[in-house]
């Protein structure tokens, strides 16, 4: 039986796989930007993967996947301001 943890880090790492499929959908229909849904999901799979970390004692880690976390937002605005309207 999994703990608590370890369905969390799956959780986490499944968002993240779905993430990377969905820019690969778009990339595939020749879209090459990157995607603010793909950005969402993956943050979400991060954040789990934080809390995850956290629970399990492994706060060092969780203080790396803020890093990320912070990263892919900042990116997440950057599309969203420059955006073209239309």
């Amino acid at each position: 039986m999994l703990s608590v943890v370890s369905s969390l880090m799956l959780v986490g790492f499944g968002l993240i796989a779905l993430a990377w499929i969905i820019q690969l959908v778009y990339i595939v229909r020749g879209n090459r930007e990157v995607q603010s849904l793909f950005i969402g999901v993956y943050v979400m799979g991060i954040i789990i993967l934080a809390a995850s970390d956290v629970m399990g004692g492994a706060v060092d880690i969780a203080y790396a996947e803020l890093v990320t976390i912070i990263a892919s937002l900042l990116t997440l605005v950057a599309i969203l301001v420059t955006k073209p309207k239309g």
